[in-house]
C-alpha cells in the first residue's frame, strides 16, 4: 500500500474494530482531525480505497487466529455453561457500577434465560432419559433473585 495512512486505517479498521470515522481520525498524521461531516465523508472514501487491502488483512487476521478445540463433553459443556452465567452476572454489576441500569437490566434478563438453558441442560445430563427436564420453580426462584425481585 503506497500510503502509511491507508495502511495504518486498514490495521484499525481490521485489527482494532474500529469505525471507519474513528479509524480514519486516528490514522492521520500530524494534528487529528475532529468529528464531523467532513471526517465522516473522507474516512467513507478512505474505507473505498482501502477495501481489497481490509480484505486481505482480515484473511490473514482469520489465518492467525488460534484454532478452537471444542469439547461436546457433557461436564465441559457445563463449565461453560457456568462460566457464561459468572461473565454475564459480573457485566451486570459493571454496568449497574457504571450507571447503566438500562444495560444492566438487560443483561439480567439475559442471564434469566441462560440460567433456564444451565438448568435444562444439567438436568439432561444428570438424567438423560427424564421426560421433566427442569424445575420450573427453582428455576423461577432464581431468575426473581437475579432480577432483584421480591416474590
Amino acid at each position: 500500500m503506497a500510503r502509511e495512512d491507508e495502511e495504518a486505517f486498514s490495521r484499525f479498521v481490521v485489527f482494532e474494530s474500529m469505525t471507519f470515522q474513528d479509524a480514519f481520525i486516528e490514522s492521520r498524521p500530524g494534528p487529528r482531525p475532529e468529528r464531523s461531516n467532513s471526517a465522516r465523508v473522507q474516512a467513507s472514501r478512505m474505507a473505498k480505497r482501502t477495501e481489497v487491502r481490509r480484505a486481505y488483512l482480515a484473511k490473514q487476521k482469520a489465518h492467525t487466529a488460534a484454532p478452537v478445540a471444542v469439547s461436546t463433553d457433557p461436564q465441559s459443556i457445563l463449565r461453560l455453561m457456568d462460566q457464561v452465567s459468572a461473565a454475564l452476572l459480573q457485566a451486570s454489576k459493571t454496568a449497574k457500577a457504571h450507571g447503566a441500569d438500562r444495560l444492566a437490566n438487560s443483561i439480567k434478563q439475559s442471564l434469566v434465560r441462560h440460567v433456564g438453558r444451565h438448568s435444562r441442560v444439567s438436568q439432561r445430563v444428570e438424567n438423560p432419559g427424564a421426560v421433566r427436564t427442569a424445575d420450573e420453580g427453582d428455576v423461577e426462584r432464581l431468575a426473581r433473585r437475579i432480577l432483584d425481585i421480591e416474590p
